[in-house]
């Protein structure tokens, strides 16, 4: 007899659950609260997604397609100068992690947050760090081989550039979730720039 059909749609399943991890981090998550939020029993949850662990890594990469991706997109329009690449880059992570729609702060930074504790099994520390070590290549690729950024010196710094950036834009996460406001966030971001020598027109 052929295996009973799941009877939800697991995709918004995958984004409800998402959105508690996003929330609450893997510790503070209990499955009543992830069954609740999908509107699954345990069963079908172990059936559709396997256990939590997998579960959160799934979510993680959810968020990472939905609400990262076209973030990153920024670095890449040759369209746009230094300063509106990196600025565009910036402000739309600062504004995705203060939107109303989704949880405030980040997924990946809230994961990251709880790596140092005992509670997040070995898979999803492994998942964490590899999607925060993939933004790391993708900002020391672009400083790099970006024409303007060659220009300013910053290729000669990549690393301490990107790693500069993604400790900022860690940092904004952790000040969304504590309840400061979209303009004091945005308003510190013009210091991130002038932090790294570049002026409205992309030059010294």
């Amino acid at each position: 007899m052929a295996g009973r059909r799941l009877e939800f749609d697991k995709p918004s399943a995958l984004d409800a659950a998402m959105r508690v991890f996003w929330k609450k981090g893997y510790v503070g998550t209990s499955l009543a609260d992830l069954t609740g939020a999908m509107g699954i029993n345990k069963p079908s949850l172990y059936s559709a997604f396997g256990n939590k662990e997998a579960l959160f890594v799934q979510a993680l990469h959810q968020y990472l397609e939905k609400h990262a991706k076209d973030r990153l997109a920024y670095l890449s329009d040759d369209k746009l100068t230094l300063t509106q690449r990196i600025s565009g880059f910036l402000l739309a992570t600062v504004r995705g992690q203060l939107a109303e729609e989704t949880p405030k702060g980040c997924y990946l930074a809230q994961g990251l947050s709880e790596t140092a504790g005992e509670g997040l099994p070995k898979a999803a520390i492994q998942a964490l760090k590899a999607a925060d070590e993939e933004n790391m290549r993708l900002l020391v690729r672009f400083f790099q081989s970006d024409a303007d950024s060659q220009y300013l010196g910053l290729d000669r710094q990549a690393e301490k550039v990107a790693l500069y950036l993604v400790a900022l834009l860690h940092g904004t996460a952790s000040l969304s979730r504590s309840g400061r406001s979209r303009s004091e966030l945005e308003g510190i971001l013009g210091f991130a720039l002038r932090g790294l020598g570049i002026n409205e027109d992309g030059k010294r």
